[in-house]
This record gives structure tokens, sequence and C-alpha cells, in this order.
């Protein structure tokens, strides 16, 4: 891992029972391992505590969005600066400590060959320790999956991924236009189809350490009708050729986060990462 900056990414929203220990572990991991953390504006301090920690930590980079805006555009946001600021490697996870950030060093040394690493439970030697209907779904959700998409890998769902960026630089952001949890099932998807070389590593995958599941109720279904829709779609938003994301300057609020949306037939827009603004 010493060879590689490395940016270390996680979204919060009420995380303030695990954003201490999760800064100090992955701060603890090499002097080359950057943190940038996106808050939705969490009610319970989450922002004003990164906020301190910042303070005393050069490598931790706080940004603070004006409401909820969702995982889904937390990542683009997070894959969007990880190109700007020309790092090699992104690492993406949850602040909940379920991911043990010990093992991101592993997801970077596996890289070597792989454009994209993911973390997997349900691979050979994994672990998660879900039990009954909530294992169960899990595991059906990704068989699944893996048998439709047809894609070699053994885990679809989960946050925990390592991206090298010179390849990530040449792909097209604005595709990934799923929200929620059903990002990270086309991320891969995209990722595939456009030729990136996928691994994966096991992983034990923890119950969240403190606070509230961020889950909503309707995930399972969404998930299952994006499953579909993605394996009806042979294309699914894969994006050969590119020139990378396109991104300009916010008119709104004057930061370089407005990502070019794919055209429609009312033509071209943008929609800001950072502010939410659309134009």
């Amino acid at each position: 891992m010493s060879a590689h900056r490395v940016l270390v990414f996680t979204a919060t929203y009420n995380e303030i029972g695990n954003i201490d220990p999760f800064c100090a572990q992955v701060l603890a991991l090499r002097p080359e391992v950057d943190l940038l953390v996106v808050d939705d504006h969490s009610p319970d301090g989450t922002g004003q505590r990164l906020d301190e920690i910042s303070a005393r930590e050069r490598r931790l980079f706080v940004i603070h969005r004006r409401g909820k805006f969702g995982l889904a555009s937390a990542h683009r946001l997070a894959m969007v600066k990880a190109i700007a600021d020309r790092y090699d490697v992104l690492v993406t996870l949850d602040a909940d400590l379920s991911h043990d950030p010990a093992d991101i060093r592993r997801l970077v040394d596996s890289l070597e060959g792989c454009d994209f690493v993911t973390g997997s439970r349900y691979m050979p030697g994994g672990g998660c320790n879900y039990s009954g209907y909530r294992l169960a779904l899990s595991k059906g959700a990704n068989w699944l999956a893996r048998r439709l998409l047809g894609v070699p890998l053994h885990e679809f769902t989960t946050s925990f991924r390592a991206f090298r960026i010179d390849r990530l630089g040449k792909f097209d952001i604005a595709n990934l236009d799923r929200q929620g949890y059903s990002f990270f099932l086309q991320t891969v998807v995209a990722l595939h189809r456009a030729g990136f070389r996928l691994g994966e590593i096991p992983i034990v995958f923890h119950d969240r350490n403190a606070g509230e599941s961020k889950l909503p109720s309707n995930a399972v279904v969404d998930g299952v009708l994006n499953l579909l829709s993605l394996t009806l779609d042979r294309r699914g938003g894969a994006a050969e050729g590119s020139d990378g994301p396109d991104v300009a300057v916010c008119s709104s609020c004057g930061e370089p986060y407005a990502l070019g949306v794919v055209s429609t037939a009312v033509g071209a827009s943008r929609q800001c990462l950072l502010c939410g603004a659309t134009s």
C-alpha cells in the first residue's frame, strides 16, 4: 500500500457513536492514507464532531452538505474528488464499523492486476454475523445477482470497495444513476460491462457498532426491481471509451461538483453533488 496515494471515503448521517473510533482506525493505517467524509447535515452532531477531529488531523477532509442527499450522490462526489485530486486509489466503506478498516490494506493490495476490488461476505473465507431471515435474504439476493448478471463476483450490495483511479478517471460516472443501495449493484455491473478487471477478497461483516440502521423498509423490493432492470438492460450503464466525468463549477454553490447528466429529450443538464442544485 505504500506505493499509492489512497483516499478512503465514507458517507455519514447520524453516526456520532461511531465516528471517533472509525476515524482513528482509518488514519492509523499509513501516512499516505487520507480520509474524506461527506456528512449529510446530521442532526446528531456528527458533522460538528468531524470538524473537531479534522482540526487536529490534517489527513481528514470533511464535506458538509445542506441536506440528506443520499448515498449515491455522496459516492459519486467522492469519485469526482479522487479523480480531480489525482489519488491513485479510492476506497469506500461504511462508517458504522461493520467493515473493518484493517481490511483496507488487503483491499488495496488486491488491486494489483485488477481495476476494482470488493470485499465479499459470501465468497469462500468470508463471513457475516447476520442470522435467520436477514442472512438468507442477503445471501439469496447476491446469489441471484451473480446468476442473472453473469458477473463473476459473490458480493454486489456492499460499499466496501476499492477503485484504481487511472481507470475510474476514464469512466462516465453520470451513468451511475441508481439511488440508494441499488447504486452499489449498478456500479459493479457497469464497470464489468465497461471492461474493468474485477476482483474480490473475503471479509467478515459485523453488524453496526452503534446507532440505528439506515436501510429503508423498501430496500429489498427496490433492489429486486433494479436487479431485473439491469438484467434486461444489457448495456447497464457501461461507458466504454468515455473521457471521464463531465464536471463543472456549480452556479449555485460555486464548487466544482456539478456533474453532467446524460442528455435527454429536453437537453443536457447538470446536478451538483454538493448542494443538489440542477441547471
